[in-house]
Protein backbone atom coordinates (compact mmCIF):
# COMPACT_ATOMS: atom_id res chain seq x y z
CA UNK A 1 0.00 0.00 0.00
CA UNK A 2 1.36 3.47 -1.05
CA UNK A 3 1.00 6.05 1.87
CA UNK A 4 0.67 9.62 1.00
CA UNK A 5 2.47 11.86 3.66
CA UNK A 6 1.38 15.85 3.44
CA UNK A 7 4.20 18.23 4.03
CA UNK A 8 3.45 20.62 6.08
CA UNK A 9 5.40 23.94 5.59
CA UNK A 10 6.62 26.38 8.82
CA UNK A 11 6.70 29.98 8.80
CA UNK A 12 10.14 31.32 9.89
CA UNK A 13 10.51 34.53 11.72
CA UNK A 14 13.19 36.66 10.64
CA UNK A 15 14.83 36.35 13.59
CA UNK A 16 14.75 33.11 14.05
CA UNK A 17 15.71 32.19 10.66
CA UNK A 18 18.98 34.56 11.49
CA UNK A 19 19.61 32.83 14.92
CA UNK A 20 19.62 29.27 13.09
CA UNK A 21 22.07 30.60 10.72
CA UNK A 22 24.51 32.08 13.60
CA UNK A 23 24.11 28.44 15.42
CA UNK A 24 25.29 26.91 11.52
CA UNK A 25 28.73 28.53 11.80
CA UNK A 26 31.50 26.94 14.07
CA UNK A 27 31.90 27.89 17.69
CA UNK A 28 35.08 29.38 17.53
CA UNK A 29 33.59 31.67 14.49
CA UNK A 30 30.55 32.81 16.84
CA UNK A 31 33.40 33.53 19.68
CA UNK A 32 35.31 36.24 17.23
CA UNK A 33 32.19 37.53 16.25
CA UNK A 34 31.01 38.16 20.13
CA UNK A 35 34.45 39.30 21.17
CA UNK A 36 34.21 42.29 18.40
CA UNK A 37 30.79 43.02 19.97
CA UNK A 38 30.64 46.40 22.85
CA UNK A 39 30.19 44.66 26.13
CA UNK A 40 26.32 46.37 26.78
CA UNK A 41 25.71 44.07 24.31
CA UNK A 42 27.67 40.79 25.67
CA UNK A 43 25.60 41.23 28.59
CA UNK A 44 22.26 41.45 26.92
CA UNK A 45 23.24 38.59 24.40
CA UNK A 46 23.94 36.23 27.91
CA UNK A 47 19.94 34.83 27.48
CA UNK A 48 20.78 33.65 23.88
CA UNK A 49 21.59 30.44 25.13
CA UNK A 50 23.32 28.62 27.75
CA UNK A 51 26.40 28.31 25.34
CA UNK A 52 26.76 32.11 24.45
CA UNK A 53 26.14 32.66 28.54
CA UNK A 54 28.78 30.56 29.51
CA UNK A 55 31.33 32.11 26.92
CA UNK A 56 30.39 35.08 27.65
CA UNK A 57 30.50 34.93 31.69
CA UNK A 58 32.95 32.54 32.72
CA UNK A 59 35.02 31.49 29.26
CA UNK A 60 38.83 32.85 30.54
CA UNK A 61 40.09 33.62 26.92
CA UNK A 62 37.19 35.38 26.06
CA UNK A 63 36.98 37.72 29.16
CA UNK A 64 40.53 38.23 28.76
CA UNK A 65 40.02 39.48 25.10
CA UNK A 66 37.49 41.61 26.44
CA UNK A 67 39.58 43.27 29.32
CA UNK A 68 42.33 44.08 27.10
CA UNK A 69 40.66 45.33 23.64
CA UNK A 70 40.96 48.80 24.54
CA UNK A 71 43.29 50.50 26.57
CA UNK A 72 42.26 52.82 29.65
CA UNK A 73 40.80 55.62 28.70
CA UNK A 74 42.46 58.86 29.22
CA UNK A 75 39.53 60.07 31.24
CA UNK A 76 39.04 58.43 34.25
CA UNK A 77 35.56 56.95 35.76
CA UNK A 78 34.37 58.23 39.37
CA UNK A 79 32.71 56.33 42.03
CA UNK A 80 30.41 59.07 44.27
CA UNK A 81 29.66 57.89 47.47
CA UNK A 82 26.44 59.05 48.75
CA UNK A 83 25.02 59.75 52.53
CA UNK A 84 21.91 61.15 51.75
CA UNK A 85 18.66 59.99 52.05
CA UNK A 86 20.56 56.78 52.26
CA UNK A 87 24.38 55.45 51.68
CA UNK A 88 24.42 54.33 48.16
CA UNK A 89 26.71 54.94 45.36
CA UNK A 90 27.14 55.26 41.01
CA UNK A 91 29.66 54.57 39.08
CA UNK A 92 29.88 57.12 36.41
CA UNK A 93 32.74 59.72 34.19
CA UNK A 94 29.81 62.35 34.98
CA UNK A 95 28.23 63.36 38.38
CA UNK A 96 24.99 63.85 39.13
CA UNK A 97 23.34 64.96 42.38
CA UNK A 98 20.32 63.87 41.57
CA UNK A 99 20.69 60.70 39.90
CA UNK A 100 18.21 57.71 40.05
CA UNK A 101 20.08 55.38 37.44
CA UNK A 102 22.77 52.51 38.15
CA UNK A 103 22.72 53.20 42.05
CA UNK A 104 24.35 50.69 44.41
CA UNK A 105 22.83 50.78 48.00
CA UNK A 106 24.37 49.68 50.84
CA UNK A 107 23.91 49.11 54.71
CA UNK A 108 24.54 52.67 56.13
CA UNK A 109 27.32 52.51 59.37
CA UNK A 110 27.15 55.02 61.85
CA UNK A 111 30.08 56.81 60.34
CA UNK A 112 29.71 56.99 56.29
CA UNK A 113 32.95 57.92 55.95
CA UNK A 114 33.90 54.72 57.18
CA UNK A 115 33.69 53.47 53.98
CA UNK A 116 36.54 52.21 51.82
CA UNK A 117 36.61 51.43 48.19
CA UNK A 118 39.06 49.42 46.17
CA UNK A 119 39.58 48.52 42.00
CA UNK A 120 40.67 45.74 40.50
CA UNK A 121 40.63 44.74 36.91
CA UNK A 122 37.18 45.64 36.34
CA UNK A 123 35.60 45.00 39.44
CA UNK A 124 34.82 47.28 42.56
CA UNK A 125 35.10 45.71 46.43
CA UNK A 126 33.10 48.46 48.98
CA UNK A 127 33.70 47.82 52.55
CA UNK A 128 33.30 49.60 56.06
CA UNK A 129 35.73 49.33 59.08
CA UNK A 130 32.65 49.25 61.40
CA UNK A 131 31.17 46.03 59.76
CA UNK A 132 32.08 43.17 58.44
CA UNK A 133 30.22 43.42 55.21
CA UNK A 134 31.48 43.41 52.28
CA UNK A 135 30.09 44.20 48.54
CA UNK A 136 31.59 43.48 45.25
CA UNK A 137 29.84 45.67 42.08
CA UNK A 138 31.11 45.13 38.36
CA UNK A 139 30.19 48.23 36.39
CA UNK A 140 29.91 45.99 32.80
CA UNK A 141 27.36 44.07 34.20
CA UNK A 142 26.11 46.18 36.71
CA UNK A 143 26.04 43.26 39.28
CA UNK A 144 25.92 43.83 42.52
CA UNK A 145 27.56 40.81 45.15
CA UNK A 146 27.17 41.15 48.55
CA UNK A 147 29.83 38.37 50.51
CA UNK A 148 28.60 36.87 53.28
CA UNK A 149 29.20 38.58 56.84
CA UNK A 150 32.34 37.61 58.24
CA UNK A 151 31.59 35.32 61.61
CA UNK A 152 33.98 36.67 63.74
CA UNK A 153 33.46 38.99 66.92
CA UNK A 154 32.45 42.82 66.93
CA UNK A 155 35.69 44.94 65.86
CA UNK A 156 37.28 47.23 63.15
CA UNK A 157 37.85 45.87 59.75
CA UNK A 158 40.44 46.44 57.28
CA UNK A 159 39.52 44.75 53.42
CA UNK A 160 41.98 44.55 50.54
CA UNK A 161 41.07 43.42 47.56
CA UNK A 162 43.18 41.89 44.52
CA UNK A 163 43.50 40.03 41.52
CA UNK A 164 45.88 37.41 40.36
CA UNK A 165 47.22 36.67 36.54
CA UNK A 166 48.21 33.14 37.02
CA UNK A 167 45.52 31.79 39.19
CA UNK A 168 42.58 34.03 37.27
CA UNK A 169 41.34 34.75 40.43
CA UNK A 170 39.74 37.63 42.57
CA UNK A 171 40.04 37.59 46.46
CA UNK A 172 38.91 39.90 48.97
CA UNK A 173 41.23 39.98 52.75
CA UNK A 174 39.74 41.12 55.56
CA UNK A 175 41.44 41.50 58.61
CA UNK A 176 39.55 42.14 62.04
CA UNK A 177 40.87 43.58 65.20
CA UNK A 178 39.12 42.68 68.45
CA UNK A 179 39.43 45.80 70.34
CA UNK A 180 38.47 44.09 73.18
CA UNK A 181 41.40 41.61 73.76
CA UNK A 182 43.40 43.24 70.61
CA UNK A 183 43.84 40.32 68.94
CA UNK A 184 43.68 40.32 64.69
CA UNK A 185 41.80 37.41 63.20
CA UNK A 186 42.73 37.14 58.80
CA UNK A 187 39.64 35.79 56.26
CA UNK A 188 40.00 35.38 52.95
CA UNK A 189 37.02 35.05 50.21
CA UNK A 190 37.71 33.52 46.84
CA UNK A 191 35.22 34.84 43.85
CA UNK A 192 33.81 32.36 41.86
CA UNK A 193 34.67 29.51 44.02
CA UNK A 194 33.07 29.65 47.15
CA UNK A 195 30.14 30.54 49.49
CA UNK A 196 32.02 31.45 52.79
CA UNK A 197 35.03 33.17 54.33
CA UNK A 198 37.88 31.03 55.33
CA UNK A 199 40.49 32.01 57.89
CA UNK A 200 43.75 32.07 57.39
CA UNK A 201 47.20 32.50 59.42
CA UNK A 202 48.37 36.12 59.65
CA UNK A 203 51.97 37.15 59.65
CA UNK A 204 52.02 39.50 63.06
CA UNK A 205 50.08 39.88 65.64
CA UNK A 206 51.41 42.91 66.50
CA UNK A 207 50.75 44.54 63.54
CA UNK A 208 47.54 46.81 62.97
CA UNK A 209 46.93 47.23 59.29
CA UNK A 210 46.05 50.56 57.57
CA UNK A 211 43.01 50.98 55.36
CA UNK A 212 45.08 51.96 51.82
CA UNK A 213 46.62 49.25 49.81
CA UNK A 214 47.50 48.32 45.98
CA UNK A 215 47.65 45.39 44.17
CA UNK A 216 50.11 44.83 41.65
CA UNK A 217 50.81 41.60 39.42
CA UNK A 218 49.20 39.17 42.45
CA UNK A 219 50.35 40.64 45.03
CA UNK A 220 48.32 42.64 47.69
CA UNK A 221 50.63 45.60 49.49
CA UNK A 222 49.70 47.57 52.56
CA UNK A 223 51.12 49.47 55.38
CA UNK A 224 50.57 48.66 59.18
CA UNK A 225 52.05 50.02 62.44
CA UNK A 226 52.93 48.93 65.53
CA UNK A 227 52.16 50.16 68.77
CA UNK A 228 55.96 51.36 69.40
CA UNK A 229 55.47 54.05 66.87
CA UNK A 230 57.03 51.45 64.06
CA UNK A 231 55.57 51.53 60.51
CA UNK A 232 55.36 48.69 58.33
CA UNK A 233 54.94 47.65 54.59
CA UNK A 234 53.36 44.41 54.54
CA UNK A 235 52.79 42.06 51.07
CA UNK A 236 49.71 39.19 50.52
CA UNK A 237 50.59 37.05 47.78
CA UNK A 238 47.22 36.13 46.01
CA UNK A 239 48.03 32.61 44.56
CA UNK A 240 49.83 31.37 47.83
CA UNK A 241 47.94 33.41 50.39
CA UNK A 242 51.75 34.13 52.28
CA UNK A 243 51.90 37.13 54.01
CA UNK A 244 55.89 38.67 53.73
CA UNK A 245 57.60 42.22 55.43
CA UNK A 246 58.97 44.33 52.92
CA UNK A 247 61.86 46.19 53.77
CA UNK A 248 61.70 49.86 53.43
CA UNK A 249 64.83 52.30 53.89
CA UNK A 250 64.79 54.31 57.40
CA UNK A 251 63.55 57.22 55.90
CA UNK A 252 60.61 56.07 54.00
CA UNK A 253 59.56 54.31 57.42
CA UNK A 254 59.86 57.67 59.32
CA UNK A 255 58.12 59.25 56.28
CA UNK A 256 55.08 56.41 56.60
CA UNK A 257 54.67 57.49 60.28
CA UNK A 258 52.76 60.77 59.16
CA UNK A 259 48.96 60.85 59.36
CA UNK A 260 47.12 58.43 56.60
CA UNK A 261 45.68 61.38 54.75
CA UNK A 262 49.48 62.38 54.07
CA UNK A 263 50.69 58.93 52.02
CA UNK A 264 49.30 56.67 49.67
CA UNK A 265 51.10 53.01 48.26
CA UNK A 266 50.20 53.36 44.36
CA UNK A 267 51.08 51.36 41.05
CA UNK A 268 53.03 53.69 39.24
CA UNK A 269 54.32 52.16 35.62
CA UNK A 270 54.03 48.57 37.35
CA UNK A 271 56.13 49.46 40.34
CA UNK A 272 54.88 49.24 43.82
CA UNK A 273 55.35 53.19 44.74
CA UNK A 274 54.80 55.26 47.98
CA UNK A 275 53.96 58.85 48.26
CA UNK A 276 54.42 60.85 51.01
CA UNK A 277 53.90 64.48 51.99
CA UNK A 278 55.94 65.95 54.95
CA UNK A 279 56.20 69.29 56.08
CA UNK A 280 55.70 70.58 52.88
CA UNK A 281 57.87 67.98 51.21
CA UNK A 282 56.44 66.03 48.48
CA UNK A 283 58.54 62.72 47.44
CA UNK A 284 57.27 59.72 45.84
CA UNK A 285 59.39 56.61 46.81
CA UNK A 286 58.88 53.32 44.23
CA UNK A 287 60.71 49.89 44.74
CA UNK A 288 62.41 49.43 41.61
CA UNK A 289 63.62 45.81 42.19
CA UNK A 290 61.19 43.36 44.18
CA UNK A 291 63.17 40.65 45.30
CA UNK A 292 66.47 42.48 46.25
CA UNK A 293 63.45 44.96 47.64
CA UNK A 294 65.48 47.91 46.46
CA UNK A 295 64.22 51.60 46.77
CA UNK A 296 64.50 54.73 44.61
CA UNK A 297 63.30 58.16 45.81
CA UNK A 298 62.47 61.31 43.80
CA UNK A 299 61.71 64.56 45.43
CA UNK A 300 58.85 66.56 43.84
CA UNK A 301 59.89 69.74 42.46
CA UNK A 302 56.76 71.23 44.13
CA UNK A 303 56.22 74.79 45.90
CA UNK A 304 54.84 73.83 49.68
CA UNK A 305 51.61 72.89 49.84
CA UNK A 306 50.60 73.02 45.54
CA UNK A 307 47.11 71.66 46.00
CA UNK A 308 46.20 73.90 48.51
CA UNK A 309 47.56 76.37 46.06
CA UNK A 310 45.43 75.24 43.56
CA UNK A 311 42.11 75.42 45.72
CA UNK A 312 41.49 71.68 46.04
CA UNK A 313 40.25 70.23 49.32
CA UNK A 314 43.00 67.46 49.34
CA UNK A 315 45.61 66.79 51.29
CA UNK A 316 48.12 64.96 49.41
CA UNK A 317 47.91 62.68 45.93
CA UNK A 318 45.85 59.94 45.81
CA UNK A 319 47.18 57.65 42.57
CA UNK A 320 48.88 57.55 39.84
CA UNK A 321 47.77 57.14 36.10
CA UNK A 322 49.15 54.50 33.69
CA UNK A 323 51.07 56.97 31.88
CA UNK A 324 52.83 57.78 35.46
CA UNK A 325 51.31 60.94 35.92
CA UNK A 326 50.39 61.75 39.75
CA UNK A 327 46.88 62.48 40.70
CA UNK A 328 45.08 64.02 43.23
CA UNK A 329 40.90 63.99 43.72
CA UNK A 330 38.49 66.27 45.72
CA UNK A 331 38.04 63.17 48.06
CA UNK A 332 34.75 65.21 49.32
CA UNK A 333 32.59 67.30 47.85
CA UNK A 334 30.81 69.85 49.23
CA UNK A 335 28.67 71.40 45.98
CA UNK A 336 30.75 74.74 47.09
CA UNK A 337 32.60 74.48 44.18
CA UNK A 338 33.27 72.96 41.13
CA UNK A 339 34.65 69.44 41.09
CA UNK A 340 38.45 68.62 39.74
CA UNK A 341 40.66 66.12 39.35
CA UNK A 342 45.02 67.28 39.54
CA UNK A 343 47.24 66.07 37.57
CA UNK A 344 50.90 66.16 37.85
CA UNK A 345 53.85 65.32 35.21
CA UNK A 346 57.23 64.47 37.13
CA UNK A 347 58.83 64.84 34.05
CA UNK A 348 57.80 67.79 32.82
CA UNK A 349 57.07 69.16 36.35
CA UNK A 350 54.01 70.50 35.09
CA UNK A 351 50.33 70.26 36.81
CA UNK A 352 46.87 70.46 35.12
CA UNK A 353 43.43 70.01 36.28
CA UNK A 354 40.73 68.46 34.21
CA UNK A 355 36.50 69.41 35.31
CA UNK A 356 34.28 66.48 36.17
CA UNK A 357 31.36 66.88 33.91
CA UNK A 358 27.92 68.01 36.36
CA UNK A 359 30.63 68.84 39.23
CA UNK A 360 29.49 72.78 39.77
CA UNK A 361 29.22 75.11 42.22
CA UNK A 362 25.97 75.55 43.47
CA UNK A 363 24.86 78.06 45.73
CA UNK A 364 21.43 76.71 46.31
CA UNK A 365 22.28 73.42 47.66
CA UNK A 366 22.45 74.25 52.16
CA UNK A 367 23.38 70.11 52.22
CA UNK A 368 26.14 69.72 55.38
CA UNK A 369 26.10 66.21 53.55
CA UNK A 370 29.00 65.83 51.00
CA UNK A 371 29.55 63.58 48.22
CA UNK A 372 32.58 61.16 48.45
CA UNK A 373 34.66 60.85 45.11
CA UNK A 374 37.13 58.06 44.24
CA UNK A 375 38.90 57.99 40.88
CA UNK A 376 39.90 55.17 38.56
CA UNK A 377 42.02 55.77 35.61
CA UNK A 378 42.59 52.62 34.52
CA UNK A 379 38.85 50.78 34.23
CA UNK A 380 38.22 48.44 31.80
CA UNK A 381 34.84 45.92 30.64
CA UNK A 382 34.73 42.77 32.43
CA UNK A 383 32.09 40.42 31.52
CA UNK A 384 32.71 37.91 34.45
CA UNK A 385 29.83 36.97 36.33
CA UNK A 386 29.82 37.55 40.01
Amino acid sequence: MLSVCKRTRKTVTGDEEGRGDLCLLPLDIIVEILKKLPAKSLVRFRSVSKQWSTIIVSRRDFIESIVVRHPPPKLPIFIFHHCVPETFFTVSPVFSPTTTDNVVTIPRPHHPSSFHYQYSRGLICCSSSESHQVTIYNPTTRQVFPLPEIQAPPGLSSCFFGYDPITNQYKVLSIIINCDEQKLTYHVFTLGCQQSWRKVKGIDEDSYPNDYSVCIDGTIYYSAYRKSREALLLSFDIRSERFDRILVPKALSEAMLTPLDYQRLVNHLGKLGCICCNGGDTSIWIMDDPEKQEWSRTILCLPNYPLDLLGADVDTFTGATPAGEIYATQCKYYFDKSLYVYYYDMNQNSFRRVHIEGGVRDKTNKRRCCVKVFAIHDHVENTMWL
